[in-house]
């Protein structure tokens, strides 16, 4: 039996362990284009930051393919024939294999502006963007981030770390727009506001790019008012890496459309990570959530179904945790105010305990944003996987939640575990 898994982060790693795991004797090929070792990218923002270094990113060093047995080909592929099983790769060989994993993941979603420095915009998405970003930074120079998503603000607290100023440009009306609630969101873009070497710029966007006077770039916004930078950097999302598999015949949306055991059209074929349009515990339907424990925990799943172990997928969701200005801020589940219209809603803001709002539908919860709140990301992520019912949560909890101990308990044991406090 011969495995190919096509991408070596997060999903493609966490599949190729799992196949070995569980088949000793197979033939496991990774194939990923990016120079090794294979790292971690979210850490990305934090070397931004100087907080750690390129090396303290590496999760699979030099050793690390070799004692498992596991073949990396340093290539691309650039075609799929699912009817003969067999890659296409650009070196211009063949590949041939029994099962398949496409793992490769997304690419920056492109910022589309006008003007001669367009191209001269970076993103934020994995170790050579971040090179380019190092290599611009200039202290006491001034940067834009365009994007006020969790990207973005990392982009922002990076460039400050490093001395610069920075102008954050956001479209919608406050930054977080699609993480969390505008309680959350507005909280933030105070701080952001009161932070020193911050320009805070909501309901705006760049039209064109040219090249500066006194510094290297002048950005034009839509309100009149032109900005000069040293650098520009977006944080927009991303798009699943579809394209080259045009011509397959595999059903692609917005990323590759794939089943309850994350099997593609093909049952050779399976997709994991970023590039799975998978089940979605909370919508029902088949999303891409691209976010790093989602494609760990799809990677396993499909490597089991690819060896032949039967194993269903539980669906997907979004969650973020991540510390602001000195908080804990966390998001799971839906929150954004443009998909929870009609949703019941619970708002908790204990002496001394955060704020916590939960969002219900039907009776179920299906999100919650929290901002210096007892409950843990994985812990809300339970409640809402175990569909949680309002008539669960004590009334008295609410009024002083100081631990998540009601949200995660088995309902059996809710109204008990929740007396601990």
């Amino acid at each position: 039996m011969r495995y190919v898994v096509v991408g070596l982060h997060a999903a493609g790693r966490s599949a190729c362990l799992w196949l070995r795991k569980v088949d000793k004797t197979a033939e496991v090929i990774g194939l990923d284009p990016s120079p090794l070792p294979i790292y971690s990218r979210p850490l990305i923002s934090y070397v931004l930051a100087g907080e750690m270094t390129s090396r303290d990113m590496v999760v699979a060093g030099d050793g690390f393919w070799q004692e498992r047995g596991i073949t990396v080909l340093g290539d691309r592929a650039v075609a799929l024939d699912p009817a003969r099983g067999g890659l296409q790769l650009a070196s211009g060989r063949s590949l041939a294999y029994d099962r398949l994993l496409l793992a490769c993941g997304a690419r920056p979603r492109p910022v589309n502006l006008e003007g001669p420095m367009a191209e001269q915009v970076c993103f934020f998405r994995g170790r050579r963007d971040l090179e380019r970003i190092l290599g611009r930074v200039r202290p006491g120079g001034a940067a834009a981030v365009l994007g006020g998503g969790l990207v973005g603000f990392k982009l922002t607290m990076g460039f400050l770390k490093r001395g610069m100023r920075v102008a954050l440009i956001v479209t919608s009306p406050r930054p977080l727009s699609l993480n969390v609630d505008a309680h959350v969101g507005n909280w933030v873009g105070e701080r952001l506001k009161n932070t020193p070497g911050v320009t805070l710029l909501t309901s705006t966007s760049v039209r064109r790019v040219e090249a500066g006077s006194a510094a290297a770039l002048r950005l034009d916004l839509d309100t009149g008012q032109s900005l000069e930078v040293d650098i520009v950097a977006a944080g927009k999302g991303v798009i699943p890496e579809t394209g080259w598999l045009s011509g397959s015949g595999l059903e692609c949306d917005y990323g590759v459309v794939a089943d309850q055991f994350l099997r593609t059209e093909d049952e050779r074929v399976y997709v994991a990570g970023d590039l799975a349009q998978a089940p979605d515990l909370i919508h029902g339907d088949r999303r891409v959530n691209a976010i790093w424990p989602v494609a760990v925990e799809q990677g396993r799943v499909a490597a089991l179904n690819m060896a032949g172990i039967k194993a269903t997928y539980g669906g997907s969701m979004a969650m973020n945790a991540i510390p602001v200005f000195g908080s804990k801020m966390i998001s799971v589940g839906v929150v954004n105010p443009s998909l929870t219209k009609g949703c019941d809603e619970i708002t908790t803001q204990g002496a001394g305990s955060g704020y916590l709002k939960l969002v219900f539908r039907e009776e179920r919860l299906i999100g919650a944003v929290g901002l210096d709140a007892p409950p843990r990301l994985g812990e809300l992520a339970f409640a809402i996987r175990r569909r949680l019912r309002r008539r669960d949560i004590p009334s008295w909890w609410l009024d002083n939640p100081k631990q998540a101990a009601p949200l995660a308990a088995p309902g059996g044991f809710l109204a008990r575990n929740a007396r601990l406090t």
